[in-house]
C-alpha cells in the first residue's frame, strides 16, 4: 500500500501564522480568532474549525501525531465527516 506523504514543516508554519495572527499584545491567544482564520484562510468549514480547535485542546501533540502517523499508515486522507 502506497502512503501519503505530507510536507509537515510547510504545514506547521501555515498553523503558526494563523497562530501569530490571532494571538494578541499579551501573548494570548483568541481561540474564536483562530477558528475564524482557520475557515478563512485554511478552508476549513466552520465543524472542522472546531472539530481541530477541540482536538487539539483536548489531547495536544502526543496524541495528535500518533493520530496523523495512523491516518498516513492506513492512506486515510479525508475521514468520514469530511470536515
Amino acid at each position: 500500500m502506497d502512503t501519503m506523504k505530507i510536507d509537515i514543516p510547510t504545514l506547521q508554519a501555515e498553523y503558526e501564522s494563523y497562530v501569530a495572527q490571532a494571538t494578541n499584545k499579551n501573548s494570548e491567544l483568541d481561540w474564536h480568532k483562530l477558528t475564524k482564520l482557520l475557515e478563512s484562510s485554511g478552508d476549513w468549514t466552520s465543524l472542522g474549525s472546531d472539530a481541530i480547535i477541540y482536538l487539539v485542546q483536548q489531547y495536544g501533540a502526543f496524541v495528535l501525531k500518533n493520530a496523523l502517523a495512523l491516518a498516513l499508515a492506513t492512506n486515510i486522507e479525508d475521514g468520514d465527516l469530511g470536515l
